[in-house]
C-alpha cells in the first residue's frame, strides 16, 4: 500500500467499528458507499490526512453519544444522517479543513456534499451526501 492510499479514508473508518458493510440495509450500503467516494474526493483534493470521529451509527451508539452529552429522547435527533450512512464527522481542531471548505465551495458543490455551519461544529467538519431542508451548502443543524 502506497502512502497516498494509506491516507485515504477507509470504509472501516466510516463504519466506526459499529458493523460490517454487509450488515447494513441496501439503502444504508448505497448511502455509505456514496459517502465513501465523496469524502475521499475531498481527501484527495485537500491533500492531507482526515480522521473520521463519527461515521455510521447504530441507534444504540447514537443514543449513547447523546447520553454522554446529557441528552435523552426527545432531545436527540432521531433522524440523524449518521443513522442512515449519509454523514461523517472529520476532526478539525485547528479549523484547517473548515478554511479549505470555505475556499473550495464550488468543488464541494460538484462532489455533492453539504456541511453543518462551522459555528456549530468548532472542532470538526460534518459532511453529508444529502441536502438539508434549507438547501444551503452550509446549514445550521
Amino acid at each position: 500500500m502506497n502512502l497516498k492510499t494509506k491516507k485515504m479514508i477507509s470504509m472501516e473508518e466510516l463504519l466506526s467499528g459499529q458493523c460490517e458493510l454487509k450488515d447494513l440495509s441496501v439503502e444504508q450500503q448505497t448511502n455509505i458507499s456514496d459517502l465513501f467516494v465523496k469524502v475521499n474526493k475531498v481527501r484527495e483534493k485537500y491533500g492531507k490526512a482526515m480522521i473520521v470521529t463519527s461515521g455510521y451509527r447504530t441507534m444504540k451508539h447514537h443514543l449513547a453519544i447523546y447520553k454522554r452529552k446529557g441528552k435523552v429522547p426527545p432531545n436527540v435527533p432521531m433522524k440523524s444522517n449518521h443513522l442512515y450512512g449519509r454523514a461523517c464527522d472529520i476532526s478539525d481542531p485547528k479549523q484547517t479543513l473548515q478554511k479549505w471548505c470555505k475556499e473550495n465551495v464550488k468543488f464541494l458543490e460538484e462532489v455533492g456534499l453539504w456541511m453543518e455551519d462551522f459555528s456549530a461544529t468548532k472542532t470538526w467538519v460534518h459532511f453529508q451526501i444529502n441536502p438539508p431542508k434549507s438547501g444551503k451548502r452550509f446549514y445550521m443543524p
